[in-house]
């Protein structure tokens, strides 16, 4: 699987294009929508499969509407983050109530298929309360759940330090050498983060 990452917009935030052979996955088109397309029609002859939302804040979800506009793939979240995701509930005060407007496909299970990749979704409430990881191909999409040597912010709407602690807990039962995408900054493993993170 190749892993494509784009910088994107005020917050920086990443979104990764996913590539096994012919299909693609988007996780978090937070911003620039016209930007994330010329990276995927320069990848010739690709099917973007479906878009996997690691929560609701608006930086990660300004680009959905208008890829599901061009590609009409589905889109995928967790439902817990539906007032954010649907009703436009204001996480930032910058937000103004940006939300998607295209159909949500809710996150019921732990274990995903689409096209060729096969997903394992962690449920880890505490940045909001519909915060998700992605595992696929062995690497974790941590989105603002995790980040290099630190973890997200619970003080927007939703958000909970003790949830978000709880939820932390799973990453003891993850593979140390696990390398770990997060929705800004750096790249990171699992041992690393379990020795240095000081919220760990």
């Amino acid at each position: 699987m190749e892993i494509i990452k784009l910088v994107l917009g005020l917050y920086q935030t990443n979104c990764y294009i996913l590539k096994k052979d012919d299909e693609l996955l988007i996780i978090d088109p937070g911003y620039s929508p016209r930007r994330i397309i010329e990276k995927i029609e320069s990848l010739e002859g690709c099917n973007l499969k479906a878009i996997l939302l690691t929560h609701g804040h608006f930086d990660h979800i300004g680009a959905v509407d208008a890829l599901v506009n061009s590609y009409h793939c589905p889109i995928y979240a967790c439902k817990d983050d539906e007032d954010i995701l649907v009703e436009g509930k204001i996480a930032f005060h910058e937000n103004n109530g940006l939300f998607v407007r295209n159909k949500i496909n809710w996150l019921t299970t732990e274990n995903l298929k689409i096209g060729k990749f096969d997903i394992r979704v962690i449920f880890t409430p505490g940045h909001t309360s519909g915060s998700v990881m992605f595992v696929i191909d062995g690497v974790l999409f941590s989105g603002d759940t995790l980040f290099l040597e630190s973890v997200g912010r619970t003080d927007l709407y939703s958000g909970s330090y003790s949830q978000l602690k709880q939820s932390l807990k799973i990453l003891n039962d993850l593979p140390l050498d696990m390398v770990v995408y997060p929705g800004h900054d750096g790249k990171t493993t699992i041992g690393h983060e379990l020795q240095f993170n000081p919220f760990l």
